[in-house]
């Protein structure tokens, strides 16, 4: 009775007798030791290893037997050849006739593959040039159309050609140490081949793609380029016309319109220069740069760009300077309010008002004789010139608890201090007036023609009992801050010419339409009730 083991090759489990197992190691080691040194080696001795697994699993299916005697290795090892027969060989430069054939398989193969290998798969198989039996694949297709459900079929049927066993045997080349050695030989040589050949023929594309590309970027960096100088010489030049033209303003006193009278007038020459230098310094080195390139040329020396750097710099340090001498303008903010006790009504009309008063400045700026001027300027739709601001008014809405209604108005400005921020807010001028149950609101603030702009602002509170009614006029809604007239209107009603109705409750401001509405239809539920009962 001899002692057998259980061994793996490659994933299959065989039971082997114990002096069997002996001899087969010894050989794997030979191999292995053999093919230390070639570069594909773990990859060798792995399909070696696969073949020898086929053989015994062949041969004990042949023999149904279930143990790997001494007989089956020595039979097999002298079919896959002696490791030290091969290595005299080489010693002696002997080769033997390779050209034995075993019995061929049918494989796809993947190496010579235009779609799928099958075509060259067969082609092996028959000893027939791949090309040929692609030809006739492709006139079977075009001539009857079968060659495409029969390619598809094959496609699914022939297993991939992957271990170069599967690839030896696909060629009929007879598998054993000698042809796995030659396959591998063939495979490195077709390789540097490959790569020669790839790098005689690529390498010359490559080269003329490079020039093409070369050249197409060439003439897009031109283009490029010119449209470079062209937009920036004309943004220049419009940058110095701006330039000329706030230097003007800014020296006139007589101008103090928004944005000029943010500025302090002994800031805005210094703040105009310093944004000019600020953005034009480097607008003008990107068009010489675009020059240099577009001509290849230098168009300044180190000398003067060194000294635009210097300009654009100093530009730099002064804009830090009169821009933070200017933010501490807006530093300090103050408010104060006053509140105006209304005529008792029951609806109150709210009304955009459109006459506007002069002043003695406004006099003196438009010629106008008071002696002989007894009227009033009527203010033309948006148009307003005695307004620095359109959009710095907002009107509210409360509910209150006491029975008389009242106004709420609340200034606030800002300034270097709280002192100055004050009498900041006390300069504004805002116009408000009630003539029986219409209150008519302005729809600007002013401040005199000297002020500067320091962020003044008027929050205007209308505190009405609960169930007071208003009619607004829907040009009020530019002063309106939480709520939009327009939602309050009758489908299809014209915006300007139809007043929204509004009432006072305890919630707050409430449509009447939506009201009426609510009412309605508690009556209609109400009345349904009783029908139904």
């Amino acid at each position: 009775m001899n002692k057998t083991i259980i061994i793996n090759i490659n994933g299959i489990v065989f039971h082997i007798e114990e002096d069997a197992y002996d001899l087969l190691r010894d050989y794997m080691t030979g191999v292995k030791r053999h093919f230390a040194y070639t570069p594909d080696s773990e990859e060798i001795t792995t399909d070696i290893e696969n073949r020898l697994a086929e053989m015994f699993t062949e041969r004990l299916a042949a023999d149904n037997s279930q143990v790997i005697t001494m007989l089956y290795v020595q039979e097999i090892t002298a079919q896959m050849g002696s490791v030290n027969e091969f290595e005299l060989e080489e010693e002696t430069d002997f080769n033997p006739p390779l050209n034995l054939k075993s019995e061929k398989k049918l494989f796809r193969d993947m190496d010579d593959r235009i779609i799928g290998g099958v075509c060259a798969g067969i082609g092996h198989y028959f000893d027939i040039e791949p090309r040929w039996i692609r030809l006739i694949a492709i006139a079977s297709v075009i001539i009857g159309g079968a060659g495409l459900p029969l390619y598809i079929v094959l496609w699914i049927i022939m297993p991939k050609a992957v271990t170069r066993a599967d690839k030896m045997a696909m060629k009929g080349e007879p598998i054993n140490l000698q042809s796995f050695k030659k396959n591998f030989d063939e495979e490195v040589e077709n390789l540097k081949h490959g790569f020669n050949r790839a790098q005689r023929e690529v390498r010359p594309a490559i080269d003329r793609l490079a020039i093409v590309i070369g050249n197409i970027l060439k003439v897009a960096v031109k283009i490029v380029g010119g449209f470079i100088i062209f937009i920036g010489g004309m943004i220049s030049l419009g940058f110095i016309v701006a330039l000329i033209a706030l230097l003007a303003i800014s020296s006139n006193s007589a101008i103090n319109e928004f944005p000029i009278n943010v500025a302090n007038p002994e800031y805005r020459a210094g703040i105009v220069v310093s944004a000019f230098v600020i953005i034009f310094i480097p607008l003008i080195a990107l068009v010489l740069f675009a020059i240099r390139v577009i001509f290849n040329k230098r168009v300044l020396t180190k000398t003067s760009s060194f000294a635009m750097l210097i300009i654009w710099l100093t530009g730099i340090g002064f804009g830090i300077h009169f821009g933070s001498r200017l933010a501490s303008e807006f530093k300090g903010k103050a408010t104060f309010s006053k509140t105006t006790e209304l005529k008792p009504a029951s609806v109150y009309f709210l009304k955009l008002n459109e006459v506007k008063y002069l002043s003695k400045e406004d006099s003196v700026q438009f010629n106008i004789d008071p002696g002989q001027f007894k009227g009033t300027v009527i203010i033309d739709g948006d148009e307003n010139h005695f307004d620095t601001d359109h959009n710095r008014i907002k009107l509210h809405f409360e509910q209150s608890d006491i029975a008389i209604p009242m106004l709420t108005q609340e200034y606030s400005s800002r300034g270097r201090d709280f002192q100055s921020a004050l009498n900041n807010a006390k300069r504004i001028i805002y116009n408000f007036k009630q003539t029986d149950s219409t209150l008519y609101f302005d729809k600007n603030l002013s401040i005199k023609n000297t002020e500067l702009f320091r962020d003044q602002e008027i929050n205007l509170t209308l505190k009405l009992p609960a169930n007071t009614k208003l009619v607004i006029d829907n040009r009020l809604n530019r002063l309106l801050y939480d709520f939009d007239l327009a939602r309050c209107l009758p489908e299809g009603a014209p915006y300007f010419e139809t007043p929204s109705r509004w009432i006072m409750t305890t919630d707050g401001m409430k449509c009447e339409i939506d009201s009426l509405n609510k009412r309605n239809d508690a009556r209609d539920q109400e009345q349904y009730h009783e029908d139904h009962q």
